[in-house]
């Protein structure tokens, strides 16, 4: 359940080291984060009133994936009158070098050197993404990013990565980075616990001077972030009356809604992969994968009827778990369509959004 946040109640006093002297600030906005997976959203609807939007990442062979709503997200933003930035996802299969400079091309000239507009490097090691950095690479990427567009560049890190994994790590060629952290204190991940717990976490952070970001929770599909300070935290820009937070623009005229569309899958699927994530299982088809595969692509298990080769449902529903068996599925309800870009699609399929090639489906 969401919390309305006051000011009153997020005041914090950071330790970092017992050496380290108190630095009080204020939590000053609300903010969000949006991907592909979010699509466009009415921000301020939300109670959101700045939000960080992923631009791309070095996922996939080449590395160059492209967020396809950057733009639309991005305009929303504006349309709204919300501070907003962007993030890019780094991988450790591809130079960071050439992540840099694939940020810099997606955003821009324009958005890439404007010092209104933070930016972010996303640095993670999950099972789904094959990351396994050496320690050079976030400094690297921050380097070229700023050689190109004169910006520096803040970093986002989970509690874990931010305090060293461990000792593998050591960050003091990044800490005058500004620290957006990930830091969950609940399981489903859209309570927010309180400064004091916050703090006695972040005490335990090396390195960075302060945590500008916490990004509290991710539960229902949204991500939950507390951001500190003035947006100028975030960018060294203050703005004055020749410099103005953007203004909202009018709304748009009120349009009759469209009619909902659902989908509906007519054949027999090869499963290549079941996954288990936060607790559940999904699976996979890899010709219904939009590239690069990752997290957006997967199916939630609830609704696979397990089959034959020939559609006849299985009497053991119970899945062989990736044991190199060939399995079969069908999905046989009809699901809401959510968006479409393209020759893509997102359905809504047990409660969650899911992007596939359209050519797959159905439309009604």
């Amino acid at each position: 359940m969401n919390k309305n946040l006051s000011k009153a109640v997020l005041v914090a006093a950071f330790f970092f080291g017992a050496s380290a002297t108190t630095t009080v600030v204020d939590a000053d906005s609300f903010v969000t984060d949006v991907s592909s997976y979010q699509g466009v959203i009415n921000y301020k609807a939300h109670r959101f009133n700045g939000v960080i939007i992923k631009a791309g990442g070095g996922e996939g062979v080449n590395g160059n994936y492209v967020n396809p709503y950057v733009g639309a997200q991005q305009a929303e933003a504006r349309r709204e009158g919300i501070q907003h930035g962007f993030y890019y996802y780094l991988t450790s299969h591809v130079s960071p070098e050439q992540q840099a400079h694939q940020f810099y091309n997606i955003l821009g000239k324009e958005d890439a050197r404007n010092k209104d507009i933070p930016v972010f490097v996303d640095v993670e090691e999950n099972a789904w993404d094959g990351n396994r950095f050496r320690g050079d690479e976030p400094k690297r990427f921050m380097d070229e990013f700023y050689r190109l567009s004169g910006k520096k560049v803040n970093v986002y890190m989970n509690f874990e990565m931010a305090t060293g994994m461990h000792g593998r790590f050591e960050w003091s060629d990044i800490k005058d980075a500004k620290l957006w952290l990930a830091l969950y204190p609940s399981s489903n991940n859209t309570q927010y616990y309180g400064q004091a717990w916050a703090n006695q976490k972040f005490s335990q952070i090396p390195w960075f001077k302060t945590v500008d970001i916490w990004q509290y929770g991710d539960g229902g599909g949204l991500d939950r972030n507390i951001q500190y300070g003035d947006w100028s935290n975030l960018t060294g820009h203050r703005y004055t009356p020749k410099n103005p937070v953007p203004q909202t623009t009018p709304p748009a005229k009120k349009t009759k809604p469209a009619t909902q569309k659902y989908a509906t899958f007519n054949n027999v699927y090869v499963l290549d992969k079941w996954v288990q994530w936060n607790g559940k299982w999904y699976v996979t088809n890899n010709d219904f994968s939009i590239p690069i595969e990752d997290y957006n692509n997967w199916i939630p298990a609830g609704p696979v009827t397990l089959t034959d080769r020939y559609g006849n449902k299985l009497k053991n529903q119970n899945g062989q778990g990736n044991n190199g068996k060939m399995e079969f599925f069908t999905l046989n309800g009809r699901y809401k369509v959510l968006a479409q870009s393209g020759d893509n699609i997102k359905l809504e399929i047990g409660g969650e959004p899911v992007w596939l090639k359209s050519k797959f489906v159905t439309i009604k």
